[in-house]
């Protein structure tokens, strides 16, 4: 079982953080701006990953929205965990936004994309593209609400979802995959095609070193025990709830893998992002993250293991 452990460890997640460590270094010696970067992705790179997953991808609508049970039950859950704990603990509106916050977005781009790749070949990238989508698409909107604690607007939230073309890009894979399906001579114009899987081949080592670079720039200030809260809710608490949710459901196989492997992944940059923008505590974020996702090395290759069966 150590064994397997290590093997997981090394072949799953060390390459991953051999690239997110090289960008952190790079980061710190050549300060490099991440916004340089980030459009890229957002609007070229990512949108291509995503409808090339979505389009190839076999998952049946059952899985579909059982991935999506999954991934809305469980930051409602984890929304409703956070909240609870702060009022326990008489966090101030500024301090609770930041904690939810810190528990309920996941990094399901960056680290949970290659990482279900490595872990369960080519359908487990897929299956995490999927989850991925769903995580945005909810993210973005409960994020700004939790972030701004009255700041910020329902609104504003609806507003980043429809500028960003993941969601059209996700739209149009739907569209794809169900002519593919319906229509044995249906093909993707060869140029066309080209063209995606070359920006969507981009995309992973791309997310990774911007992962890297945002690393970087945490600063691993503020209250000691709040973070480690945080960091054990988001890493220890969250696969089992991403476990019932995914058993409750009836996922199998794969399926039932990645979603409970992306409902347990660390931290997402983006909460940072989001509470810094809106007014929250993005010190205490960062910290967060930084630390979950560095956690995260023993907490996944523990869960990968136990998924593929302790072999």
């Amino acid at each position: 079982m150590l064994l397997s452990l290590l093997e997981i460890m090394l072949t799953v997640i060390a390459p991953i953080f051999l690239i997110i460590g090289g960008a952190w270094y790079i980061s710190r010696q050549f300060k490099p701006d991440p916004r340089s970067l980030s459009p890229f992705l957002i609007y070229l790179f990512i949108p291509a990953l995503v409808f090339r997953g979505i389009y190839n991808t076999e998952i049946t609508a059952g899985e579909l929205g059982g991935v999506a049970f999954v991934v809305l039950g469980a930051m409602g859950i984890m929304a409703g965990i956070g909240m609870a704990y702060s009022r326990i603990r008489g966090f101030d509106a500024r301090m609770e936004g930041a904690f939810v916050l810190s528990i309920i977005l996941v990094n399901a781009a960056n680290y949970g994309i290659p990482l279900n790749t490595f872990a369960f070949g080519e359908q487990g990238g897929q299956v995490a593209i999927l989850a991925y989508v769903f995580n945005t698409g909810i993210g973005n909107i409960l994020g700004v609400f939790f972030a701004s604690r009255g700041k910020g607007t329902i609104r504003d939230a609806f507003m980043n979802v429809i500028k960003v073309p993941i969601g059209y890009a996700a739209i149009a894979g739907f569209i794809a995959n169900a002519m593919r399906h319906s229509d044995p001579d249906f093909m993707l114009p060869q140029t066309f095609e080209r063209a995606i899987n070359i920006a969507a081949d981009g995309s992973i080592p791309g997310m990774l070193a911007l992962l890297g670079l945002q690393l970087s720039r945490v600063k691993l200030q503020g209250r000691l025990r709040p973070i480690l809260v945080a960091t054990g809710i988001r890493l220890m608490i969250a696969p089992f709830i991403g476990l019932t949710l995914a058993t409750l459901i009836g996922l199998t196989g794969v399926t039932f893998n990645v979603a409970v492997v992306q409902a347990s992944m660390p931290t997402a940059v983006l909460s940072s992002a989001l509470a810094t923008q809106f007014g929250s505590d993005a010190e205490f974020t960062s910290a967060v993250t930084f630390t979950s996702t560095l956690l995260s090395v023993i907490t996944l290759s523990i869960l990968i293991l136990i998924l593929r069966g302790g072999t």
